[in-house]
């Protein structure tokens, strides 16, 4: 079998070339699209909670990240408030005029209490369900978000598989039903990207798009992993996005904190509020220069 016929649904091919495109909650996405999903990695309050969905609210920002359940290399460290943290998550962001939240699953039974949150708060917002990239190969998870229609997906390349391994993981979702699907580049596991968390594969976005049809999405904040910066002033991830968007990437997955130093998970890599209307206009910024690289052809 060749590799274009793995690809059965998801890839480009003859007859086969126009991009997935679906709209959820009012939001819009494809090959096409431009989204920054800003947001905290991991819940931990509910003021925290509220004053980033204000934050983005301000910004003119209709998608946001929250993580309710985190998978952590060590059993000791925290691992998300789950579903106690639900009602109030979605409440806020309806509040504050949220559509979209990337939420990572990591079981069956979380999809059964999003929607049981959802249904609690009036369907206040909606939820894109995150694969995280350690469960890129969970193939039993990524059959059953693939079986239901009721959320679109985000799927994250595996940090120590090819990405031809984990672009077969988004053709099994695909293949279980759900087409509504997101590829998200999130760096590769290794030193030789150090001093900076991942060794950034930013470099992938046109791979991807031209591989398959999927929207595709940059994770600098995982990439990076550092709050680090260049002698020009900007943040490394600030650069690191600006490669990826650049690159024709569709969505930024990125995070911020109200008070980075306090987070609970990962807080030596997002950014602050304060911070993030910078990080909007440089990538807004950044997409115009890329749609201009477009019209040159």
């Amino acid at each position: 079998m060749s590799k274009a016929d793995e690809f059965r649904i998801l890839g480009r091919r003859k007859g086969s070339e126009e991009s997935i495109r679906f709209s959820y909650k009012g939001v819009d996405f494809h090959q096409d699209c431009f989204h920054v999903v800003a947001g905290l990695n991991a819940v931990d309050t509910r003021e925290y909670v509220e004053e980033t969905f204000k934050a983005l609210k301000a910004a003119g920002q209709v998608c946001a990240r929250m993580g309710a359940y985190k998978p952590r290399t060590s059993p000791y460290s925290f691992q998300g408030y789950g579903k106690s943290c639900l009602p109030y998550v979605f409440e806020l962001a309806g509040k504050h005029g949220i559509r979209v939240i990337s939420m990572e699953v990591t079981r069956d039974e979380h999809l059964d209490e999003i929607r049981a949150a959802l249904r609690e708060t009036g369907d206040a917002t909606g939820v894109m369900l995150q694969i995280g990239t350690r469960n890129t190969q969970n193939f039993e998870l990524l059959k059953t978000v693939g079986s239901q229609r009721d959320f679109p997906i985000l799927l994250k390349r595996g940090f120590g598989i090819t990405l031809h391994e984990s672009l077969l993981a988004a053709e099994y979702v695909a293949s279980a039903g759900n087409r509504d699907i997101v590829f998200c580049l999130r760096g590769m596991k290794t030193n030789f990207g150090d001093p900076h968390r991942n060794l950034v594969d930013f470099a992938h976005v046109p791979v991807v798009k031209r591989l398959t049809r999927m929207p595709v999405c940059i994770d600098p904040s995982h990439s990076v992993g550092i709050r680090a910066t260049a002698p020009d002033g900007l943040l490394d991830i600030f650069h690191v996005a600006a490669q990826g968007i650049i690159a024709g990437a569709n969505l930024v997955l990125t995070d911020v904190h109200p008070e980075p130093a306090k987070a609970l998970v990962d807080a030596g890599q997002a950014i602050t509020l304060d911070e993030l209307p910078y990080f909007l206009e440089d990538c807004a910024l950044v997409r115009e220069t890329y749609e201009k690289r477009r019209r040159l052809r």
